[in-house]
Protein backbone atom coordinates (compact mmCIF):
# COMPACT_ATOMS: atom_id res chain seq x y z
CA UNK A 1 0.00 0.00 0.00
CA UNK A 2 1.01 3.43 -0.43
CA UNK A 3 2.90 5.25 2.30
CA UNK A 4 1.72 8.30 4.25
CA UNK A 5 4.22 10.45 2.05
CA UNK A 6 5.09 11.70 -1.46
CA UNK A 7 6.20 9.11 -3.50
CA UNK A 8 9.04 9.90 -6.38
CA UNK A 9 8.05 9.72 -9.66
CA UNK A 10 8.51 7.07 -12.06
CA UNK A 11 11.88 7.69 -14.01
CA UNK A 12 11.79 7.88 -17.73
CA UNK A 13 11.56 5.01 -20.35
CA UNK A 14 15.06 5.77 -21.48
CA UNK A 15 16.75 5.61 -17.92
CA UNK A 16 14.25 2.40 -16.53
CA UNK A 17 17.19 0.12 -17.43
CA UNK A 18 19.73 1.91 -15.69
CA UNK A 19 17.58 2.50 -12.94
CA UNK A 20 16.58 -0.96 -12.47
CA UNK A 21 20.03 -2.29 -12.77
CA UNK A 22 21.60 0.20 -9.72
CA UNK A 23 18.52 -0.89 -7.87
CA UNK A 24 19.70 -4.42 -8.20
CA UNK A 25 23.57 -3.76 -7.87
CA UNK A 26 22.83 -2.49 -4.31
CA UNK A 27 20.38 -5.32 -3.49
CA UNK A 28 23.70 -7.64 -4.26
CA UNK A 29 26.44 -5.34 -2.53
CA UNK A 30 24.48 -5.26 0.66
CA UNK A 31 23.82 -8.90 0.98
CA UNK A 32 26.60 -9.63 2.92
CA UNK A 33 25.87 -6.95 5.35
CA UNK A 34 22.78 -8.38 5.41
CA UNK A 35 23.25 -12.03 6.00
CA UNK A 36 26.01 -11.20 8.37
CA UNK A 37 23.53 -9.36 10.44
CA UNK A 38 20.46 -12.20 10.41
CA UNK A 39 23.25 -14.56 11.60
CA UNK A 40 23.48 -12.23 14.52
CA UNK A 41 19.70 -12.01 15.16
CA UNK A 42 18.28 -14.90 17.55
CA UNK A 43 17.47 -18.08 15.42
CA UNK A 44 14.72 -19.50 17.46
CA UNK A 45 12.31 -17.17 17.17
CA UNK A 46 9.69 -19.66 16.20
CA UNK A 47 10.32 -21.73 19.05
CA UNK A 48 7.02 -20.82 21.14
CA UNK A 49 5.25 -21.03 18.05
CA UNK A 50 1.56 -22.84 18.84
CA UNK A 51 0.87 -25.65 16.25
CA UNK A 52 0.55 -24.40 12.71
CA UNK A 53 -3.29 -24.77 12.34
CA UNK A 54 -4.17 -22.61 9.37
CA UNK A 55 -7.35 -20.73 10.49
CA UNK A 56 -10.41 -23.02 9.03
CA UNK A 57 -12.89 -20.70 6.94
CA UNK A 58 -16.05 -22.13 6.70
CA UNK A 59 -17.36 -18.88 6.64
CA UNK A 60 -14.52 -16.17 5.96
CA UNK A 61 -16.00 -13.08 6.62
CA UNK A 62 -17.42 -14.60 10.30
CA UNK A 63 -14.28 -16.28 10.98
CA UNK A 64 -11.44 -13.82 10.07
CA UNK A 65 -13.50 -11.41 12.40
CA UNK A 66 -15.27 -13.31 15.00
CA UNK A 67 -13.46 -16.06 15.48
CA UNK A 68 -14.28 -16.94 19.03
CA UNK A 69 -17.73 -16.63 18.04
CA UNK A 70 -17.53 -18.88 15.20
CA UNK A 71 -16.59 -21.31 18.01
CA UNK A 72 -19.27 -20.63 20.42
CA UNK A 73 -21.45 -21.21 17.47
CA UNK A 74 -19.66 -23.87 16.41
CA UNK A 75 -18.66 -26.44 19.20
CA UNK A 76 -21.86 -27.99 20.49
CA UNK A 77 -20.51 -28.73 23.95
CA UNK A 78 -19.00 -24.93 24.16
CA UNK A 79 -22.73 -24.14 22.89
CA UNK A 80 -25.16 -26.05 25.42
CA UNK A 81 -22.26 -24.79 28.20
CA UNK A 82 -23.09 -20.77 26.69
CA UNK A 83 -26.54 -21.84 26.64
CA UNK A 84 -27.30 -22.81 30.08
CA UNK A 85 -25.85 -20.00 31.98
CA UNK A 86 -27.94 -17.92 33.70
CA UNK A 87 -26.11 -15.04 33.33
CA UNK A 88 -25.55 -15.58 29.76
CA UNK A 89 -29.37 -16.23 29.29
CA UNK A 90 -30.64 -12.94 31.37
CA UNK A 91 -28.44 -10.97 29.14
CA UNK A 92 -29.95 -12.57 26.30
CA UNK A 93 -33.21 -12.12 27.20
CA UNK A 94 -33.02 -8.34 28.07
CA UNK A 95 -31.34 -7.79 24.70
CA UNK A 96 -34.00 -9.61 23.19
CA UNK A 97 -36.48 -7.36 24.99
CA UNK A 98 -35.19 -3.95 23.79
CA UNK A 99 -34.81 -4.99 20.09
CA UNK A 100 -38.91 -5.92 19.74
CA UNK A 101 -39.54 -2.72 21.65
CA UNK A 102 -37.09 -0.63 19.35
CA UNK A 103 -39.15 -3.05 16.18
CA UNK A 104 -42.52 -1.16 17.91
CA UNK A 105 -41.52 2.22 18.83
CA UNK A 106 -38.35 3.41 15.88
CA UNK A 107 -40.90 4.04 13.49
CA UNK A 108 -38.28 5.25 10.33
CA UNK A 109 -35.35 6.24 12.64
CA UNK A 110 -32.81 3.18 11.64
CA UNK A 111 -30.40 4.39 14.56
CA UNK A 112 -33.51 3.96 16.98
CA UNK A 113 -33.46 0.43 15.61
CA UNK A 114 -29.65 -0.11 15.54
CA UNK A 115 -28.83 0.91 19.15
CA UNK A 116 -30.61 -1.56 21.18
CA UNK A 117 -27.68 -4.56 18.78
CA UNK A 118 -24.55 -2.24 20.38
CA UNK A 119 -22.98 -3.69 23.21
CA UNK A 120 -22.38 -1.38 26.17
CA UNK A 121 -19.74 -1.74 28.14
CA UNK A 122 -21.91 -3.17 31.29
CA UNK A 123 -22.70 -5.98 28.94
CA UNK A 124 -19.61 -6.80 27.53
CA UNK A 125 -18.11 -6.67 31.14
CA UNK A 126 -21.13 -8.75 32.22
CA UNK A 127 -20.79 -11.14 29.33
CA UNK A 128 -17.07 -11.72 30.41
CA UNK A 129 -17.95 -12.52 33.93
CA UNK A 130 -19.85 -15.06 32.82
CA UNK A 131 -17.13 -16.11 30.40
CA UNK A 132 -14.76 -16.38 33.09
CA UNK A 133 -17.31 -18.43 35.55
CA UNK A 134 -17.40 -21.04 32.70
CA UNK A 135 -13.52 -21.25 32.33
CA UNK A 136 -13.31 -21.54 36.42
CA UNK A 137 -16.10 -24.20 36.65
CA UNK A 138 -15.67 -26.23 33.64
CA UNK A 139 -12.36 -27.71 33.02
CA UNK A 140 -13.71 -29.24 29.76
CA UNK A 141 -14.81 -26.27 27.87
CA UNK A 142 -12.15 -24.23 29.59
CA UNK A 143 -9.52 -26.92 27.71
CA UNK A 144 -11.42 -26.41 24.19
CA UNK A 145 -11.61 -23.14 24.05
CA UNK A 146 -7.92 -23.15 25.49
CA UNK A 147 -6.69 -25.62 22.70
CA UNK A 148 -8.45 -24.07 19.85
CA UNK A 149 -7.91 -20.67 20.43
CA UNK A 150 -4.19 -21.13 21.18
CA UNK A 151 -3.85 -23.61 18.28
CA UNK A 152 -5.32 -21.08 15.62
CA UNK A 153 -3.41 -17.76 17.37
CA UNK A 154 -5.93 -15.72 16.45
CA UNK A 155 -5.61 -13.84 20.12
CA UNK A 156 -2.09 -14.31 20.47
CA UNK A 157 -1.62 -11.00 22.19
CA UNK A 158 -3.86 -11.89 25.11
CA UNK A 159 -2.37 -15.18 26.15
CA UNK A 160 0.28 -13.36 27.37
CA UNK A 161 -2.01 -12.76 30.47
CA UNK A 162 -3.21 -16.07 31.36
CA UNK A 163 -5.97 -18.46 29.21
CA UNK A 164 -9.19 -16.94 31.35
CA UNK A 165 -8.13 -13.29 30.85
CA UNK A 166 -7.75 -13.82 26.98
CA UNK A 167 -10.69 -15.29 26.54
CA UNK A 168 -12.19 -12.48 28.12
CA UNK A 169 -10.25 -10.09 25.74
CA UNK A 170 -11.17 -12.28 23.32
CA UNK A 171 -14.61 -11.75 23.66
CA UNK A 172 -14.08 -8.16 24.04
CA UNK A 173 -12.44 -7.29 21.25
CA UNK A 174 -15.69 -9.04 19.44
CA UNK A 175 -18.06 -6.87 20.72
CA UNK A 176 -16.06 -3.96 19.83
CA UNK A 177 -15.55 -5.41 16.13
CA UNK A 178 -19.47 -5.78 16.18
CA UNK A 179 -20.40 -2.42 17.45
CA UNK A 180 -17.95 -1.07 14.66
CA UNK A 181 -19.49 -2.39 12.21
CA UNK A 182 -23.20 -1.87 13.27
CA UNK A 183 -22.39 1.95 13.72
CA UNK A 184 -20.47 2.34 10.90
CA UNK A 185 -22.24 0.29 8.47
CA UNK A 186 -25.52 0.65 9.80
CA UNK A 187 -25.73 4.04 11.18
CA UNK A 188 -23.49 5.28 8.96
CA UNK A 189 -20.57 6.46 11.28
CA UNK A 190 -17.24 7.43 9.82
CA UNK A 191 -14.73 4.89 10.24
CA UNK A 192 -10.93 5.97 10.71
CA UNK A 193 -10.53 5.81 7.21
CA UNK A 194 -13.23 7.47 5.73
CA UNK A 195 -11.92 7.81 1.99
CA UNK A 196 -11.67 3.94 1.86
CA UNK A 197 -14.13 2.26 4.21
CA UNK A 198 -17.45 4.02 4.58
CA UNK A 199 -20.54 2.85 3.86
CA UNK A 200 -22.09 3.78 0.53
CA UNK A 201 -25.26 2.70 1.05
CA UNK A 202 -27.83 5.53 2.17
CA UNK A 203 -28.46 4.12 5.48
CA UNK A 204 -31.39 6.82 6.45
CA UNK A 205 -33.72 5.60 3.48
CA UNK A 206 -36.78 3.77 3.86
CA UNK A 207 -35.59 0.75 2.06
CA UNK A 208 -32.53 0.22 4.15
CA UNK A 209 -34.32 0.76 7.01
CA UNK A 210 -36.93 -1.64 6.12
CA UNK A 211 -34.57 -4.34 5.40
CA UNK A 212 -32.73 -3.46 8.65
CA UNK A 213 -36.16 -4.44 10.58
CA UNK A 214 -36.68 -7.36 8.84
CA UNK A 215 -33.43 -8.69 9.24
CA UNK A 216 -33.92 -7.95 12.99
CA UNK A 217 -37.42 -9.21 13.92
CA UNK A 218 -36.39 -12.88 12.25
CA UNK A 219 -32.67 -12.93 13.82
CA UNK A 220 -34.33 -12.09 16.81
CA UNK A 221 -37.14 -14.80 16.83
CA UNK A 222 -34.44 -17.72 16.18
CA UNK A 223 -34.62 -20.13 18.63
CA UNK A 224 -31.16 -21.44 18.65
CA UNK A 225 -29.38 -18.04 18.52
CA UNK A 226 -26.52 -17.35 21.47
CA UNK A 227 -26.28 -14.22 23.23
CA UNK A 228 -24.78 -12.25 20.74
CA UNK A 229 -26.87 -13.77 17.52
CA UNK A 230 -28.65 -11.06 16.62
CA UNK A 231 -26.05 -8.34 16.58
CA UNK A 232 -23.51 -10.82 14.55
CA UNK A 233 -26.21 -11.63 12.21
CA UNK A 234 -26.79 -8.07 11.32
CA UNK A 235 -23.32 -6.91 11.19
CA UNK A 236 -23.00 -10.14 8.77
CA UNK A 237 -25.80 -8.87 6.76
CA UNK A 238 -24.90 -4.62 6.61
CA UNK A 239 -21.28 -6.17 5.57
CA UNK A 240 -23.04 -8.25 2.49
CA UNK A 241 -25.61 -5.19 1.67
CA UNK A 242 -22.85 -2.82 1.60
CA UNK A 243 -20.64 -5.18 -0.84
CA UNK A 244 -18.05 -5.24 2.31
CA UNK A 245 -17.70 -8.68 1.61
CA UNK A 246 -13.46 -7.75 0.88
CA UNK A 247 -11.97 -9.85 4.44
CA UNK A 248 -13.80 -13.03 2.50
CA UNK A 249 -12.70 -12.73 -0.88
CA UNK A 250 -10.50 -15.75 -2.35
CA UNK A 251 -10.51 -17.60 0.64
CA UNK A 252 -9.38 -20.09 1.41
CA UNK A 253 -6.60 -18.80 -0.78
CA UNK A 254 -4.58 -22.30 -0.94
CA UNK A 255 -7.23 -23.57 -2.72
CA UNK A 256 -7.57 -21.04 -5.37
CA UNK A 257 -5.00 -17.60 -6.05
CA UNK A 258 -2.38 -19.20 -3.68
CA UNK A 259 -2.76 -22.74 -5.08
CA UNK A 260 0.21 -22.96 -7.81
CA UNK A 261 2.80 -21.40 -5.44
CA UNK A 262 1.60 -22.98 -2.18
CA UNK A 263 1.61 -26.54 -3.49
CA UNK A 264 5.16 -26.04 -4.16
CA UNK A 265 6.35 -24.70 -0.52
CA UNK A 266 7.37 -28.12 0.78
CA UNK A 267 9.92 -28.82 -2.49
CA UNK A 268 11.62 -25.69 -1.21
CA UNK A 269 15.10 -26.42 0.23
CA UNK A 270 15.51 -22.73 2.01
CA UNK A 271 19.32 -23.03 2.86
CA UNK A 272 19.72 -22.31 -0.56
CA UNK A 273 18.20 -18.87 -0.39
CA UNK A 274 19.18 -15.58 1.99
CA UNK A 275 15.20 -14.83 2.45
CA UNK A 276 12.10 -16.75 2.67
CA UNK A 277 10.22 -14.10 0.74
CA UNK A 278 10.17 -10.86 -1.11
CA UNK A 279 7.19 -9.22 -0.27
CA UNK A 280 5.81 -6.18 -2.24
CA UNK A 281 3.53 -3.70 -0.95
CA UNK A 282 1.03 -2.41 -3.24
CA UNK A 283 -0.29 1.29 -4.38
CA UNK A 284 -3.72 2.18 -5.25
CA UNK A 285 -4.17 4.01 -8.61
CA UNK A 286 -6.96 6.15 -7.37
CA UNK A 287 -8.97 6.06 -10.91
CA UNK A 288 -11.34 3.02 -11.06
CA UNK A 289 -10.49 2.41 -14.44
CA UNK A 290 -7.06 1.99 -13.98
CA UNK A 291 -6.06 -1.66 -12.72
CA UNK A 292 -2.72 -0.89 -11.37
CA UNK A 293 -0.70 2.22 -10.73
CA UNK A 294 2.59 3.39 -12.31
CA UNK A 295 3.93 3.36 -8.62
CA UNK A 296 2.87 -0.10 -8.57
CA UNK A 297 4.31 -1.32 -11.40
CA UNK A 298 7.53 0.01 -10.17
CA UNK A 299 7.67 -1.86 -7.08
CA UNK A 300 6.70 -4.94 -8.78
CA UNK A 301 9.91 -4.53 -10.76
CA UNK A 302 12.11 -4.55 -8.64
CA UNK A 303 10.38 -7.34 -6.40
CA UNK A 304 11.33 -9.40 -9.88
CA UNK A 305 14.89 -8.43 -10.04
CA UNK A 306 15.26 -9.49 -6.60
CA UNK A 307 13.47 -12.95 -7.28
CA UNK A 308 15.99 -13.10 -10.47
CA UNK A 309 18.87 -12.48 -8.00
CA UNK A 310 18.09 -15.67 -6.29
CA UNK A 311 16.89 -13.73 -2.89
CA UNK A 312 13.99 -16.12 -2.01
CA UNK A 313 11.99 -18.64 -3.68
CA UNK A 314 8.32 -16.71 -3.40
CA UNK A 315 7.27 -13.32 -4.02
CA UNK A 316 4.23 -12.23 -2.03
CA UNK A 317 2.40 -9.16 -3.66
CA UNK A 318 0.41 -7.63 -1.46
CA UNK A 319 -2.66 -4.71 -1.66
CA UNK A 320 -6.44 -5.35 -1.63
CA UNK A 321 -9.73 -3.82 -3.12
CA UNK A 322 -8.79 -0.39 -1.90
CA UNK A 323 -8.41 2.73 -3.94
CA UNK A 324 -10.89 4.08 -4.94
CA UNK A 325 -13.30 2.96 -2.92
CA UNK A 326 -14.96 -0.35 -3.77
CA UNK A 327 -13.06 -0.46 -6.65
CA UNK A 328 -13.00 -3.36 -8.91
CA UNK A 329 -9.59 -4.35 -9.12
CA UNK A 330 -7.39 -5.75 -6.00
CA UNK A 331 -4.16 -4.62 -6.51
CA UNK A 332 -2.41 -7.64 -5.42
CA UNK A 333 -4.09 -9.66 -8.01
CA UNK A 334 -2.92 -6.99 -10.81
CA UNK A 335 0.80 -7.00 -9.98
CA UNK A 336 0.07 -10.94 -10.41
CA UNK A 337 -0.64 -10.90 -13.58
CA UNK A 338 2.32 -8.03 -14.37
CA UNK A 339 5.12 -10.41 -12.22
CA UNK A 340 3.48 -13.36 -14.74
CA UNK A 341 3.11 -11.36 -18.32
CA UNK A 342 5.66 -9.28 -18.33
CA UNK A 343 8.69 -10.48 -16.42
CA UNK A 344 7.99 -14.03 -16.95
CA UNK A 345 8.11 -15.28 -13.59
CA UNK A 346 6.52 -18.36 -12.98
CA UNK A 347 2.97 -19.03 -10.58
CA UNK A 348 4.29 -20.90 -8.44
CA UNK A 349 6.50 -18.39 -7.47
CA UNK A 350 4.25 -15.89 -6.47
CA UNK A 351 1.88 -15.61 -3.45
CA UNK A 352 -0.84 -13.48 -3.07
CA UNK A 353 -2.10 -11.18 -0.58
CA UNK A 354 -5.26 -9.08 -1.79
CA UNK A 355 -7.15 -8.28 1.44
CA UNK A 356 -4.40 -5.57 3.21
CA UNK A 357 -5.42 -1.78 2.74
CA UNK A 358 -2.44 -0.70 4.62
CA UNK A 359 1.02 -0.07 4.70
CA UNK A 360 0.89 -1.66 8.61
CA UNK A 361 -1.32 -4.58 6.92
CA UNK A 362 0.63 -5.20 4.05
CA UNK A 363 3.61 -6.20 6.79
CA UNK A 364 1.09 -7.65 9.18
CA UNK A 365 -0.63 -10.20 6.06
CA UNK A 366 2.70 -11.24 4.97
CA UNK A 367 3.77 -12.34 8.52
CA UNK A 368 0.54 -14.47 8.39
CA UNK A 369 0.62 -16.07 5.14
CA UNK A 370 4.55 -17.05 6.11
CA UNK A 371 3.59 -18.29 9.23
CA UNK A 372 -0.23 -20.19 8.03
CA UNK A 373 1.93 -21.76 4.84
CA UNK A 374 4.74 -23.19 6.64
CA UNK A 375 7.42 -21.01 5.73
CA UNK A 376 10.30 -20.49 8.33
CA UNK A 377 9.36 -18.16 10.36
CA UNK A 378 12.75 -18.30 11.63
CA UNK A 379 14.14 -17.39 8.35
CA UNK A 380 14.56 -13.44 7.34
CA UNK A 381 12.18 -11.95 4.82
CA UNK A 382 12.83 -8.80 2.33
CA UNK A 383 10.38 -6.26 1.90
CA UNK A 384 10.95 -4.30 -1.46
CA UNK A 385 9.53 -1.01 -2.38
CA UNK A 386 10.69 2.60 -3.86
CA UNK A 387 12.95 4.45 -1.66
CA UNK A 388 10.40 6.53 0.39
CA UNK A 389 8.44 3.73 1.04
CA UNK A 390 11.37 2.23 2.73
CA UNK A 391 11.89 4.61 4.70
CA UNK A 392 9.06 4.84 5.65
CA UNK A 393 8.76 1.18 7.43
CA UNK A 394 12.06 1.66 8.85
CA UNK A 395 11.14 4.58 10.50
CA UNK A 396 9.77 5.10 13.75
CA UNK A 397 6.58 6.48 12.77
CA UNK A 398 5.40 3.82 10.97
CA UNK A 399 6.16 2.07 14.17
CA UNK A 400 4.45 4.33 16.30
CA UNK A 401 0.70 3.44 13.76
CA UNK A 402 1.59 -0.15 13.70
CA UNK A 403 1.54 0.29 17.72
CA UNK A 404 -1.66 2.11 17.57
CA UNK A 405 -4.08 0.52 14.89
CA UNK A 406 -2.42 -3.53 15.33
CA UNK A 407 -1.64 -3.34 19.27
CA UNK A 408 1.96 -4.81 18.14
CA UNK A 409 4.66 -4.55 15.68
CA UNK A 410 4.09 -7.24 13.09
CA UNK A 411 7.89 -7.53 12.05
CA UNK A 412 11.15 -7.23 13.35
CA UNK A 413 13.71 -5.49 11.24
CA UNK A 414 17.12 -6.62 10.60
CA UNK A 415 18.62 -4.07 8.56
CA UNK A 416 17.84 -2.04 5.13
CA UNK A 417 20.04 -4.28 2.81
CA UNK A 418 19.79 -1.36 -0.38
CA UNK A 419 17.88 1.84 -0.92
CA UNK A 420 15.05 -0.48 -2.13
CA UNK A 421 14.55 -3.12 0.51
CA UNK A 422 14.52 -3.99 4.19
CA UNK A 423 15.10 -7.36 6.09
CA UNK A 424 13.50 -8.65 8.39
CA UNK A 425 11.48 -11.17 10.21
CA UNK A 426 8.01 -11.45 10.92
CA UNK A 427 6.59 -11.61 14.21
CA UNK A 428 3.72 -14.25 15.75
CA UNK A 429 1.80 -11.64 17.31
CA UNK A 430 0.87 -11.07 13.59
CA UNK A 431 -2.12 -13.44 13.66
CA UNK A 432 -4.07 -11.65 16.54
CA UNK A 433 -7.89 -10.96 14.33
CA UNK A 434 -8.37 -6.79 14.64
CA UNK A 435 -12.47 -6.74 14.23
CA UNK A 436 -12.38 -3.41 14.89
CA UNK A 437 -11.01 -3.21 11.01
CA UNK A 438 -13.54 -5.78 9.67
CA UNK A 439 -12.58 -5.41 5.95
CA UNK A 440 -9.03 -6.93 6.58
CA UNK A 441 -9.33 -8.50 10.11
Amino acid sequence: MQAALQLPSMPSSSNIATWRHRSLMQLILLQAVCLFLAVLAPQDAGAAHPARKPLPLHAPVQDKNFYLLSIFQNNIDVRNALSSNRLLESISSEREQRIRQALHACGQDTDCLIQPLIWTDEEIQNVSTALAGIHDQEPRIAKILDDELHERGTYVVYEQQGKAVALSQAWAICAHGMNEILTVYGEGASPKYPKIDSVTLDVHSDAFRQRVAELMKSSNEKKSSLFFGSSLDVCLQLLAWDHRDEAGRFEPMEKNINKVAFQAIPTVRWDSYPDSVIIVPGAGPDDPDTSLSPVGRQRTMLAADAYRAGKAPFILVSGGFVHPSQTRFAEAIEMKKLLMLNEHVPEQAILVDPHARHTTTNMRNAAREIYRYNIPMNKPALVVSDALQITYIQSQQFAARCQDELGYLPYRIVARSSNTSLVFFPELESLQQNPRDPLDP
